[in-house]
């Protein structure tokens, strides 16, 4: 597919989201588009560079300074409802 057929195959995908009264059918979309984000993940693992490294370093150590963190039961609480 063209970037301008995705293009505009995303902006029908949006026009009809806008119409779904069906929670059931919006639980099943974002499930999809999950597996699709965690396949992209999947099909190119490649090593971290090192400037990417110390960017998220900087901003982990960033938020564990202000305190900005969750509790571990916290994160497996999200996790187990992806």
């Amino acid at each position: 597919m063209k970037s301008v057929d995705l293009q505009t195959e995303i902006e029908h995908i949006k026009a009809e989201l806008d119409k779904v009264q069906d929670t059931h059918l919006v639980e099943a979309i974002k499930s999809l588009l999950a597996y699709g984000r965690s396949k992209q993940y999947e099909k190119k693992p490649e090593p971290m560079t090192k400037e990417k490294f110390y960017a998220r370093n900087s901003v982990s150590r960033k938020s564990i300074e202000s305190g900005d963190l969750i509790s571990q039961s916290e994160a497996k609480a999200y996790f187990s409802n992806k």
